[in-house]
């Protein structure tokens, strides 16, 4: 399964494949719990918003077109709509969420990557600064520097998952950046 693509992982699913749905989820499951963690700064929320997003995989596994997009971009829109949906219909408070409880990948921390304690420190320091300005924003400034930044998906990757044309997502994530620049000033 391992050296399948995902498109054709998605196919085996569609035949209700089980082993494939593991290897799909094995390797988008951390992306999109980050990203719904990121979005919401609530864990349960994330978590459920995961199964729910591997639920809908399982049972609209059939309506994937690859023509309309990446088997990726696919999944973070079912993640992304079912966030939307949670956040609209149960009117969430949003909460901050500690870096430390966000899932991180084994490749996030190489040799190379370990520096002297300060400046580990300094590093955290700036990314808990970096989030809760992120917290600040409006939901849809958060929802593109979300995408843009930390899942890094292209502008028209983006736009096809949101239904917003390109302009629009350049110029918010101007606006967020810019934003995210003035908060990050007031609080020095």
């Amino acid at each position: 399964m391992h050296n399948l693509t995902d498109a054709e992982l998605i196919e085996l699913i569609n035949c209700r494949n089980t082993k494939a749905l593991q290897e799909l989820y094995s390797r988008f499951n951390i992306g999109v719990y980050n990203f719904v963690l990121r979005y919401t700064n609530n864990r349960e929320i994330a978590e459920d918003v995961l199964q729910e997003t591997f639920t809908r995989i399982w049972f609209a596994s059939h309506t994937f077109n690859s023509k309309k997009g990446s088997v990726k971009n696919w999944i973070f829109t079912i993640g992304l709509n079912i966030t939307r949906n949670e956040m609209t219909l149960k009117r969430y408070a949003y909460q901050y969420i500690d870096i430390d409880e966000v899932k991180l990948d084994d490749d996030d921390f190489s040799e190379s990557s370990i520096d002297a304690p300060y400046e580990i420190l300094e590093d955290i320091e700036t990314k808990d600064k970096i989030n809760k300005a992120i917290e600040r924003l409006s939901p849809y400034l958060k929802e593109i520097i979300l995408l843009k930044h930390f899942q890094e998906l292209k502008f028209k990757e983006i736009a096809e998952m949101t239904n917003t044309p390109e302009g629009t997502l350049k110029a918010r994530f101007h606006n967020a950046l810019k934003m995210l620049k003035k908060i990050l000033k007031e609080e020095k």
